[in-house]
């Protein structure tokens, strides 16, 4: 971003600067040609609605004063565009279509420090884009809020209890009705956990609740609630992402998290579903090892009816997943599930007793 940037603002203004005889013509052909992939059509229309907040004269001077400052840098500019052109909206910012967009855009091209240096400026009309009761406004204001946790520290972010703000914005969002913004808004609330608070494992008192557990309770009683697909998927491959954060301390969420993977491993017809439950589930073994095969013959029988469905349906990919984290499962439980496996052989389906002879053999050290 250099000075063609002032060029842009100006152009979708619409003005013919009276001290310049660069045309609107003129300005749109050398931004092109700086910036080839640049989508001019979120855009086209800033002018049109910055007639409608600012008076012809004020606009003028502001971008000729910005168009000819031979000392621009990246910041300063940015800085001036962000808040004497597009904050000064205020409430508006709801209702014009454009400068929203012209606000994403230049904030997604604010690198640090600018972003936390203005965070009080730039997080409210974030807040009023999230609040906001269209799903475009919501996504939009998600986008910036990732941006400002990528480019801030957490003493920055607590300035003014911004921190505890956002969260409760984000958080309601974590059950939206829209996909889309169920995609957006859960990565964004885990950064943002992640930002607030240490990662649970490394707290002095593991088995203290914390802020990570409120925010994993409310998460698991979302999925567990969930009837969609679709929804699901995203539920769950966040959860992998959960699981890695929390580590050893996700034992105390184990019963939980095992019951509703146990339900989703239930989901037919979008196969990420089951594959991100072994997922976690291959996790849970490594970072749950100490509890986990208290839930070991639930977990065994949930994996034995996919590998029938998978077996049945031809999808290998989901077959040797399953069949290998059962092979995982009685090596950690240590030949306590070898009964219950021995049961399977007369099984009728040729998928399952195939896994069971997969097992022994890879692993015929417990075998009774």
């Amino acid at each position: 971003i250099e000075k063609q940037l002032v060029y842009l603002i100006a152009a979708h203004s619409q003005l013919k600067l009276s001290n310049s005889d660069v045309t609107l013509k003129q300005i749109v052909k050398t931004i092109t040609q700086a910036y080839p992939k640049i989508d001019f059509n979120i855009l086209l229309e800033l002018g049109k609605d910055f007639r409608l907040k600012w008076k012809k004269e004020k606009r003028n001077e502001m971008v000729r004063s910005l168009l000819f400052d031979p000392e621009l840098h990246t910041g300063s500019l940015l800085e001036k565009i962000l808040l004497d052109i597009i904050i000064p909206l205020g409430d508006d910012i709801n209702k014009l279509h454009t400068p929203r967009y012209a606000f994403f855009w230049l904030m997604s091209h604010t690198k640090f420090p600018y972003i936390g240096i203005h965070l009080t400026k730039l997080a409210p009309p974030c807040l009023q884009l999230i609040s906001s009761s269209h799903d475009e406004n919501k996504v939009l204001a998600l986008k910036c809020f990732n941006l400002i946790i990528e480019n801030i520290g957490r003493s920055e972010m607590k300035v003014n209890n911004f921190d505890h703000v956002i969260c409760e914005e984000i958080m309601k969002l974590i059950k939206h009705p829209s996909l889309e913004v169920l995609e957006l808004s859960i990565p964004c609330s885990l950064s943002l956990m992640n930002l607030m608070t240490d990662p649970p494992h490394k707290l002095q008192e593991l088995w203290k609740p914390n802020s990570f557990d409120m925010y994993l309770l409310s998460y698991l009683e979302y999925a567990a609630y969930e009837t969609k697909s679709n929804r699901k998927r995203l539920y769950v491959k966040y959860l992998e992402r959960i699981i890695q954060t929390c580590r050893q301390a996700i034992i105390k969420h184990l019963k939980s998290i095992v019951t509703l993977l146990i339900e989703y491993m239930k989901v037919r017809d979008v196969k990420e579903v089951r594959l991100s439950c072994l997922k976690c589930l291959k996790l849970l073994l490594v970072h749950g090892w100490p509890r986990i095969c208290t839930h070991s013959i639930g977990i065994l029988m949930s994996c034995v009816n996919v590998i029938a469905e998978s077996h049945s349906e031809g999808n290998t990919n989901i077959y040797n997943e399953t069949r290998d984290f059962v092979l995982a499962l009685r090596t950690l439980c240590n030949g306590s599930l070898d009964k219950h496996l021995e049961c399977l052989k007369s099984f009728n389906n040729k998928g399952v007793t195939g896994m069971v002879a997969y097992v022994f053999e890879k692993n015929p050290s417990s075998s009774s």
